[in-house]
């Protein structure tokens, strides 16, 4: 039997397509109007609970990848909306801008549970394999970035032992 090959589909996939309108339509209006309180608000709106929700919306079945992407779409959000409106014409997005340092921090600090989840079963004895197997299932990420993390941190591993050696022979030869 041949495999068939599936391709993502329009319906499974139609954040793609929604969120480049959302952006233009919000680009061209700070671009064609004076920005007010209104339309700084939209914009806002739009990139920071808009584009989030509608991509938890349409991913929904992926459950906390979603609502960790959603976070970091919400600071991209804020970050957008800081290269739309003129810092003349900034007057919500004054306030807003360092939350969006907190997302970053909570972002961070997932990646670093990640990290050290990979570092502690790595220095376990378990197999390159395994290890693989309970980052990608822990982080719900793909098996390519799993074996380039495992990889990245067995190189780290093996640089820290190699250096510890060294430090024990230079104490032993004293």
């Amino acid at each position: 039997m041949i495999a068939q090959i599936t391709r993502p589909s329009v319906h499974n996939h139609w954040f793609l397509l929604v969120a480049p309108i959302v952006v233009l339509g919000n680009a061209i209006v700070t671009n064609t109007q004076t920005i007010t309180h209104l339309v700084e608000f939209g914009v806002l709106f739009d990139f920071v609970v808009l584009l989030p929700a509608l991509y938890v919306l349409c991913y929904r079945k992926r459950k906390r990848r979603t609502l960790v992407r959603a976070i970091g779409l919400a600071c991209l959000g804020v970050w957008a909306a800081t290269k739309l409106i003129p810092d003349a014409d900034r007057m919500l997005l004054i306030y807003l801008a360092p939350v969006r340092y907190v997302g970053l921090l909570v972002l961070i600090l997932l990646e670093l549970a990640i990290v050290r989840l990979i570092f502690t079963s790595l220095s376990a004895g378990k197999s390159s394999a395994e290890v693989i197997d309970k980052a990608k299932d822990a982080a719900e990420m793909p098996e390519w970035v799993a074996r380039l993390l495992v990889w990245e941190a067995g190189v780290w591993r093996r640089l820290f032992l190699s250096i510890r050696r060294l430090i024990k022979r230079d104490r032993d030869d004293v």
